[in-house]
C-alpha cells in the first residue's frame, strides 16, 4: 500500500513539474487487445493445461522536453481473462514508469527513473510459477563532464520486492541496493572506455536457513558508444565477489561477469539487437543460495515496405548451481538450460493503428528432469493510439 501511494505521489509531482518547466509536451492514450492460446499455462512437465487468454491493455503516455531536458510518464494496465479456471487465473497487472533527464550548462547531468509494477508474472527463470507481487525499480545517475575526454557518473539503484502470498513472503521479500562509480575516457568522438566499481547489498525481510543477506563488490572494464562502424551499445567485462551473511564459505562466490547491449543497423530496413549477460542470481532451490546465469538474446528486425515488419527473437540462458543436491537416484549439481524462440509479424494499417500475429515456444531442460517443461503460445493483437 505504501508503494502504491508513493507511485501516485510521484505521478502527480511529475505532471506538475512538466507543466511549469518544459515547453513541449505530448500526451497520448492507447488501447490494445490480444487473444492468445497457451498450451501449458502452469509450465508442467506432464499433463499440461491449455487456455485461451484475452488481454485488454489500456495505456497512457506523457512526455515533455526542453532542449536537452526530458520528462516522461507512462501507465499501462493488463487485464487478463482465462478460459480455464478464470476464478483463479484471471488477473490485472499494472505498471507505472517515470523518467527525467536534466542537463546543466556547466557539465552536470541528472537522470532519474522509477518503474513500478503490480504483476502476476514469474520472478525469475528458476521459479516459473505466476505469483502476485509488487516490484519497484528506482535508478538515479549523476554525471559530470570533467573535460573534453573525461567524465564520471555516480549510479544508484534500488529494487524492492514484495509478494502477496504468505508462503512466498519469507522466500522472496527483499530489497536490493547498489551504488557505483563509473569513469569514462573518450578514445574517439563517438566511443568511450569505462572503468566501473559497484557495491551491492541484498537484505531480506525474513532470515531463513537458506535466505541470507549478502554484500557484493563488482569491478568492470568496458566500451560505450560506437563499438563497430554499424554497431552502437555498451560492453562490460569484469569480476564480482559476493559474500552471504551467516552461511558457510562454500556459499560465497567470486566469478567473472559480462554484459553487452547493442544494436547493429545493417540498413534502414534491417537491424539486430544483442544482449549478453552473465550474473549471479538469487536461488530458492534446496541448499543453493544462488546460481550463475549466463544468457544470450538476439532480436532481428526486418521492415518490409512501409507497412510490414517481421521480428525474430531467440533467447538461451544457462543456470549453474554450486552445491550438489539429490533427487531420486541422481546426486549432482543442478544445471538448467532455458530456451525461447519467437516470431512475430506486424502491420501498420495507419499511423494510429497496428496489428500483429506471433508465435513463441519456450522450454527448460535440466539434469533434474522434474524441472523440464515446454510451452507454446500463439496469438494475434491489435493496438490503437489516440
Amino acid at each position: 500500500m505504501k508503494m502504491k501511494k508513493s507511485a501516485v505521489a510521484i505521478v502527480l509531482a511529475v505532471c506538475s513539474l512538466g507543466s511549469y518547466v518544459f515547453a513541449e509536451m505530448n500526451t497520448n492514450a492507447s488501447l490494445e487487445l490480444k487473444v492468445t492460446n497457451d498450451d501449458n499455462i502452469y509450465y508442467e512437465k506432464t499433463d499440461p493445461q491449455s487456455s485461451m487468454i484475452t488481454a485488454f491493455i489500456p495505456g497512457l503516455n506523457f512526455s515533455a522536453s526542453n532542449d536537452a531536458n526530458k520528462l516522461g510518464l507512462d501507465y499501462t494496465a493488463e487485464i487478463l481473462n482465462y478460459s480455464f479456471s478464470p476464478s483463479t487465473n484471471n488477473a490485472t497487472n499494472q505498471a507505472v514508469g517515470i523518467m527525467g533527464e536534466l542537463v546543466f550548462p556547466f557539465g552536470l547531468s541528472i537522470k532519474l527513473r522509477d518503474a513500478y509494477k503490480d504483476t502476476n508474472d514469474a520472478p525469475s527463470s528458476e521459479f516459473v510459477k505466476r505469483i502476485n507481487r509488487i516490484q519497484n525499480n528506482l535508478n538515479a545517475e549523476v554525471g559530470y563532464k570533467i573535460n573534453r575526454l573525461v567524465s564520471a557518473s555516480i549510479v544508484m539503484n534500488q529494487v524492492k520486492h514484495e509478494y502477496s502470498e504468505a508462503i512466498y513472503k519469507p522466500l522472496f521479500n527483499r530489497s536490493e541496493s547498489e551504488t557505483g562509480l563509473i569513469v569514462f575516457y573518450g578514445i574517439s568522438p563517438k566511443t568511450s572506455a569505462l572503468l566501473e566499481y559497484d557495491m551491492n547489498k541484498i537484505v531480506y525481510d525474513n532470515v531463513l536457513p537458506n535466505r541470507k543477506d549478502s554484500s557484493e563488490t563488482k569491478i568492470k572494464l568496458g566500451l560505450k558508444g560506437k563499438l563497430t562502424p554499424k554497431t552502437v551499445g555498451i560492453l562490460k567485462v569484469g569480476s564480482t565477489d559476493r559474500k552471504y551473511d551467516l552461511i558457510a564459505n562454500t556459499n560465497n562466490v567470486a566469478d567473472s561477469m559480462i554484459s553487452l547491449n547493442s544494436i547493429t543497423e545493417f540498413s534502414k530496413m534491417t537491424n539486430l539487437k544483442l544482449l549478453i549477460d552473465r550474473n549471479i542470481q538469487e536461488s530458492v532451490y534446496a541448499n543453493n543460495a544462488y546460481y550463475i546465469s549466463t544468457g544470450l538474446t538476439a532480436d532481428l528486425g526486418q521492415k518490409i515496405g512501409s507497412s510490414w515488419g517481421v521480428n525474430l527473437n531467440v533467447r538461451t540462458e544457462m543456470g549453474a548451481y554450486p552445491n550438489e543436491t539429490t533427487s531420486g537416484a541422481l546426486t549432482a549439481k543442478r544445471a538448467d538450460t532455458n530456451n525461447s524462440l519467437g516470431l512475430s509479424i506486424g502491420y501498420n494499417a495507419m499511423d494510429w493503428l497496428t496489428a500483429n500475429i506471433g508465435f513463441t515456444t519456450k522450454s527448460r531442460s535440466s539434469n533434474f528432469d522434474e524441472f523440464n517443461y515446454t510451452d507454446n503460445v500463439s496469438g494475434i493483437g491489435i493496438k490503437a493510439i489516440f
